[in-house]
């Protein structure tokens, strides 16, 4: 019994240093201990990576069944993974695997915990001068960081408390819970003014709200709901394909969604003309000094999920990215955890404004994948 308690423990303990030194990383801080901060990460990492093998290859067993379904999945990521030389996929996957022995409604309240106590923490440290609120401008309107790298990193962290605190407390969803989520959408407009951020949050308010209408129905007002759901979820990504694919900027309507969402679309479409697709994955240059090692110039943006993972790690990885994402939304409808659907539906509409939809650091629901992969019961234990 000790020795499967130290095992469990060994996963939480790898994705506390881990979360928290992501939250850490993505602030304003500069050296800890006189050591440059990309160095201490840097360390960090490989820290975490070999925690997780260990996990992975020395306490973990495995029947016939899930080896067949971690090697044919891991083979094509680490492929793509060295070609694009791009590791987020690859270490969604490891905390997947990793989490085979530890409940997922644990990792979650983790989670939460961490947030409530780092993005205090960090606030605190900025108010008190330790590190710097970086500011920036959106026309006339001034966006605060509160110590984050940038307003955005803010508005995510508050976007991932609410979504942790409302999972956590799922079965409670009362007034106050509605209530912080309209208080954080007033505090992302009013200080980060992240549009991702508050446009999720306004999105996931009206979810929970219809949610809540058609709870104490006929069950299939609820089957039809969570349906519609997926279908939204098929609809983002083919529809986000085919608008980086074309050049939307010869449609009148398309144009205008494409400016509304910050050209969004037509960079895709640029990248994806400078680039091609492939297989297995390639190199994709998007910051100035990739591109300019390639000898062009300028800087390119991939901020969508879906043509990111195309792009980046190629059509094997993109399909079974997309048809296992859509696979989770239905098994875990069928299981009647509607709140992880609706949180899994919402990071699929943010993919399409930002890469964190496959990113384990922005999407921590992903290790929802552990309980398809290793057939828990449910999200609280094991199988007997």
């Amino acid at each position: 019994m000790s020795k499967k308690i130290s095992l469990k423990n060994l996963y939480i303990f790898t994705f506390i240093l881990w979360f928290s030194t992501e939250i850490l990383f993505n602030t304003t801080l500069k050296t800890i201990f006189d050591v440059e901060i990309n160095k201490v990460n840097n360390v960090v990492n490989w820290l975490i990576f070999a925690l997780l093998m260990l996990q992975i290859v020395f306490f973990q067993t495995y029947n016939k069944r899930e080896v067949i379904i971690i090697v044919g999945i891991t083979l094509p990521i680490v492929i793509a993974t060295i070609l694009s030389g791009s590791k987020q996929i690859l270490s969604a996957w490891m905390f997947i695997v990793a989490a085979k022995n530890n409940k997922y409604d644990k990792i979650i309240n983790t989670a939460y915990k961490i947030l409530l106590i780092m993005l205090p923490m960090i606030i605190f440290l900025q108010f008190f001068g330790i590190i710097e609120d970086r500011t920036m401008m959106r026309g006339n309107i001034q966006r605060y960081s509160l110590g984050f790298s940038h307003p955005n990193q803010l508005g995510l962290r508050i976007v991932q408390l609410i979504l942790c605190h409302c999972y956590v407390n799922r079965g409670k969803l009362n007034f106050r819970r509605f209530l912080y989520i309209i208080l954080a959408v007033i505090f992302t407009i009013e200080i980060p003014n992240s549009q991702t951020a508050y446009i999720s949050l306004m999105v996931f308010l009206i979810l929970l709200f219809i949610y809540k209408y058609i709870e104490n129905q006929k069950q299939m007002y609820m089957d039809l709901y969570m349906k519609s759901l997926m279908v939204g979820v098929l609809l983002l990504n083919l529809l986000s394909i085919l608008f980086s694919y074309i050049d939307v900027n010869k449609y009148v309507i398309l144009s205008q969604l494409n400016n509304w969402m910050s050209a969004r679309f037509s960079w895709c479409h640029k990248v994806w003309q400078i680039h091609g697709v492939s297989f297995w994955g390639q190199k994709v240059y998007v910051f100035a000094d990739e591109v300019k090692s390639v000898g062009m110039s300028g800087r390119l943006w991939l901020d969508n999920s879906y043509a990111s993972i195309l792009l980046r790690y190629g059509i094997l990885v993109f399909l079974i990215f997309s048809i296992s994402y859509l696979y989770l939304l239905k098994n875990m409808a069928v299981r009647k955890e509607y709140v992880l659907v609706i949180i899994l539906f919402l990071y699929s509409l943010y993919g399409i404004m930002e890469n964190g939809l496959y990113m384990v650091t922005q999407n921590i629901f992903l290790i929802a994948f552990s309980d398809l992969l290793f057939r828990k019961t449910d999200m609280r234990g094991l199988k007997e």
